[in-house]
């Protein structure tokens, strides 16, 4: 494909420019360059096959090769260290250079541990670990010594508080490929590498003080004041950022992933008087959702003088609609996003004084000024400036190289003469399906592709209540330009309405890097489709089928024009309505965490976008809402609780509204704040005993009897108050377990205001007394809390749940139909009571553009200008969801039948219909099975429910 040679290229003048760069380094010390057996002798390779060899593609040098071992336990090539170098201080980064000489990436591990971690008993959150996809070629891997964090970068450093001590190394271990791959990787060396700024440059990375840096720039905090012996620093006037204003992203290079919000500070620079070129890059895509750069107006100063600006007619909306019409098909992706938004620099020329030059930066919001980099030269310093034009050229092929295209070029397939002639192919395919740019029906699976347009009929079978998608997918084999989308209404006994939707394309990652996938992403009404030679578009027709609907056949068609207007396909659609009625009573609660419309939004639109997601998720067959507006205790008055319920009566009303009216789970929102700091009663429930003049458990007992009685008068629904998040650290878990059991008073008091809960993992396999394992913590949760709601679990739980009068939900157990249905169908049969999904809507960075912010966008709704556009992920859990209520709807009738003392052979049959269904999932088995077909198991229980004697069901 075009897109990949293309990329090729980038990676091998990315490669060119990182090494053209680090070869400055002041210092380089080779701690391994496997040029004999001595140094192969320093590593212990506990996965694959390592022997030195020549590599051709590495002008001969010798070099360490590692032969995969497939049936290795974790990857199938894994070494470590033994002559480890303990002190890393004095350099800036350790580098791996690496060669992958095949023709896919290759996924690389990378973990280090110091003597702290070892004495703690080197657990995984007290080591650093991080990954990294090595492109085909040569890679050069660099890991800054300064940000060697604990744990993960999104949960970083929870036990002990401080970076890997690089003066301490213990342990390091480099692993590649994946579970069950063959290959191979050659490693040329690891080296540590220290670089310093030549004269005449001043170049400063900001960022937190245990930040990542790039070697040869100076490391800036919000701690770092100005002093006379510095040269650099906030101030000297005007006070210095806020702890907790430097920020590490987690994605991208380290020069641009780092910031400190600068907004209404001084940074002042001491430089000789004179005329500079000054370079400022901003960080815009944030940290946490709703801490992108949200200005409208932002500005730099230098010594007062005003010598930059940039307004922005979206303000704080502005990263939610940029790039909602851009797609990453066969585009660089620096180029497109990088390089024209997210890492743009301001550039400007000051003059400095005497006493040189102070920068101040301001904006109309907060997250407007965050600064990741500064750097100034003489503007005649030609040697200066092309050194900074190189370090940026360097930060653009290190992002080349961290993102990685994961995709796979197109299967070649025969094109029959009838779909040549139209210069085009088309298929249908399911919505599970994942169809990508490069997707052709060599890769489509089932149903077989037709072979001529003629015998391509889109058919499926629904009953009242639900809805229904036909799926095509379509190739041009040429440029087919703009084409017109239309539809023939579908007929039959009465009148359908239908749309048609367009998939549009996003970057797509994991967890720990930015290598990604273009992967299908929104769904958009659209009434004309670009088809360009050679990328595959898919096209989705969405049928709701009404209560009242008759029974029958329905016929319709989905038609493709050119752009001036004559036929190029007409894609028969077929529906089969049966006489069934979806039946939605359950007692199982099923949604996503996440509510609220994200602040980016004008404040004025929240209430109105917030009533078209309700909408939307109950139109998805969601029946439960997760977060919400807060509520806050303001202070006492003679020992009784001030509280202002905000919007929480507005709040609770629009649930109803829309039919939400089962119990809330609190996570992310519907909190009571000013009661507890967090997840225990902290420094703020300290504050709340003062001020009362109450013990802790009293003040809590008599904050929730005020809310217990407003709930019960406004009609709130029982909340779940969520009181633990996948607790990681013992001393956490201790402060908070205090917390559960002084609430579990207050819920066994109030039960149908609050109920307690939590977030975690949790078995009973055995019972764990030793306090240092987290396992032995999650018990006593599990003892305490009504209500666990678990991530891993298994049927241990469900039976330690039913003895001790429990309920178990669960969260994050995937977004597939299978997931959403008869997995789920199988958990409540078990015994869970509900399931939570990761997320409605939460957005890292900028929404269409998903290799920015800390951790992989996985929202299942996007705000466009003009409209909301769910995700293909939320079409298949509402196809999930519809199968749920239809296994539901049969076992209502079972039921009903029994109470009627009306059994009969087609009741027990359609009992053990169900019973089979579920009787080979295991507890937590949330990986669809390859044999598993929806479709087919929809026919039978609809057919088991036409079986059954009516019981006055409509």
């Amino acid at each position: 494909m075009k897109h990949h040679s293309h990329f090729g290229q980038l990676l091998v003048f990315a490669a060119t420019l990182l090494l053209a760069g680090l070869a400055r380094a002041d210092e380089s010390v080779v701690l391994c360059d496997f040029k004999d057996e001595a140094a192969l002798k320093a590593w212990e390779v506990n996965a694959g096959t390592a022997r030195l060899i020549q590599e051709p593609a590495l002008a001969g040098q010798r070099a360490l090769e590692i032969a995969f071992d497939p049936a290795g336990q974790y990857q199938p090539a894994y070494m470590s260290w033994r002559r480890v170098r303990g002190d890393w201080s004095g350099y800036d980064a350790l580098i791996l250079d690496v060669f992958n000489p095949a023709s896919e990436p290759v996924e690389g591990s990378f973990l280090v541990a110091d003597k702290a971690c070892a004495e703690k008993g080197n657990s995984y959150w007290n080591r650093h670990n991080e990954t990294r996809m090595l492109a085909p070629g040569r890679t050069r891997w660099v890991i800054s010594v300064g940000g060697l964090y604990r744990g993960e970068a999104g949960s970083r450093n929870n036990d002990i508080k401080r970076n890997i001590d690089a003066n301490s190394i213990v342990r390091v271990d480099f692993g590649f490929g994946a579970k069950g791959q063959s290959g191979r990787i050659v490693i040329e060396s690891l080296r540590l590498v220290k670089v310093s700024q030549p004269a005449g440059i001043r170049a400063f990375a900001f960022g937190p003080p245990d930040a990542s840096v790039m070697p040869g720039w100076t490391p800036v905090s919000n701690e770092t004041r100005y002093s006379k012996d510095r040269g650099f620093g906030w101030g000297p006037e005007g006070g210095a950022p806020w702890d907790g204003a430097a920020r590490d992203t987690t994605f991208g290079p380290a020069l641009i992933r780092n910031f400190c919000e600068a907004g209404g500070y001084n940074f002042h620079v001491d430089v000789p008087p004179g005329r500079y070129r000054v370079t400022v890059i901003y960080e815009n895509s944030g940290y946490w959702s709703d801490e992108q750069a949200m200005h409208r107006e932002r500005r730099i100063l230098a010594n007062d003088r005003e010598v930059w600006s940039e307004k922005r007619p979206d303000g704080s909306a502005h990263a939610l609609y940029r790039f909602e019409n851009v797609e990453p098909v066969g585009a660089d992706i620096w180029d497109t996003y990088m390089a024209a938004e997210l890492a743009r620099p301001a550039l400007f020329e000051a003059e400095a004084a005497a006493d040189g030059i102070t920068f101040r930066f301001e904006a109309d919001r907060v997250w407007g000024s965050k600064l990741s980099a500064l750097a100034l030269c003489a503007t005649d310093d030609a040697n200066a400036l092309q050194w900074l034009r190189g370090q940026f050229d360097e930060v653009a092929a290190e992002f080349r190289s961290m993102a990685v295209c994961l995709d796979r070029p197109a299967a070649t397939f025969d094109i029959a003469p009838d779909w040549a002639k139209l210069g085009f192919a088309a298929w249908p395919v399911l919505i599970e399906d994942e169809i990508t740019p490069y997707s052709t029906p060599a890769q489509a699976g089932k149903p077989a592709p037709p072979k001529s347009p003629a015998e391509i009929a889109l058919t499926r079978l629904a009953v009242r209540g639900e809805h229904e998608s036909f799926c095509l997918a379509l190739r041009p084999l040429r440029d087919l330009g703009e084409c017109r989308l239309e539809l023939e209404p579908l007929a039959g006994p009465a009148a359908l309405s239908a749309q048609v939707q367009v998939v549009w394309y996003n970057t797509s990652r994991g967890f720990g890097n930015i290598a990604y996938e273009v992967k299908p992403h929104t769904l958009r009404v659209q009434e004309a489709v670009a088809l360009p030679k050679d990328v595959t578009r898919e096209l989705i027709v969405t049928v709701r089928v009404p209560e009242d609907a008759p029974a029958g056949e329905y016929s319709g068609a989905l038609l493709l024009k050119d752009a001036q207007g004559a036929m190029l396909l007409r894609a028969p659609l077929k529906l089969d309505v049966r006489p069934v009625t979806l039946d939605r009573r359950t007692d199982f609660l099923m949604g996503f965490f996440g509510i609220m419309p994200p602040s980016l939004l004008p404040e004025e639109r929240k209430w109105e976008v917030l009533e078209e997601t309700l909408a939307m998720l109950r139109d998805h067959g969601m029946n439960a809402v997760s977060g919400g507006p807060d509520w806050r205790l303001t202070g006492w008055r003679e020992g009784e609780p001030v509280i202002d319920f905000g919007e929480m009566d507005r709040y609770f009303a629009l649930l109803r509204k829309y039919g939400f009216d089962k119990p809330l789970n609190a996570y992310g929102g519907a909190r009571f704040r000013g009661l507890s700091g967090g997840y225990e009663k902290g420094v703020t429930g300290a504050r709340v005993e003062k001020e009362s003049g109450l013990p802790y458990p009293e003040a809590l007992m008599r904050a929730w009897r005020a809310v217990d009685a407003h709930a019960r008068a406004a009609q709130w629904p029982t909340i779940l108050c969520a009181m633990c998040d996948e607790t990681r650290v013992r001393d956490v878990a201790e402060r908070e377990l205090d917390f559960m059991q002084a609430m579990a008073k207050v819920s066994a008091a109030f039960p149908a205001t609050v109920r307690t809960s939590g977030s975690y993992s949790a078995s009973f396999r055995q019972r764990i007394e030793d306090p240092n394992d987290l396992l032995h913590w999650h018990q006593r949760f599990f003892e305490t809390l009504d209500i666990s709601s678990l991530n891993l679990h298994d049927e241990t739980v469900l039976a330690e749940a039913k003895r001790l009068g429990k309920e178990v939900q669960i969260y994050n157990q995937g977004t597939s139909r299978y997931s959403f249905g008869l997995y789920q169908w199988s958990e409540f049969r078990k015994g869970v009571r509900a399931r939570w999904q990761w997320h409605l809507n939460i957005l890292h960075g900028y929404q269409f553009f998903d290799l920015d912010g800390r951790e992989p966008d996985t929202a299942m709704i996007c705000y466009g200008r003009k409209a909301l556009y769910p995700t293909i992920q939320f079409e298949r859990c509402r196809e999930g969801a519809e199968d749920f209520y239809l296994y539901q709807t049969l076992w209502n009738r079972i039921e009903e039948l029994r109470r009627a003392g009306r059994s009969s052979p087609a009741a027990d049959a359609a009992s053990a219909l169900l019973e089979n269904a579920v009787s080979g999932i295991r507890v937590d088995e949330t990986e669809t099975p390859p044999d598993f077909d929806a479709d087919a198991l929809k026919g039978k229980v609809i057919s088991a429910i036409e079986n059954l004697e009516p019981v006055g069901l409509k």
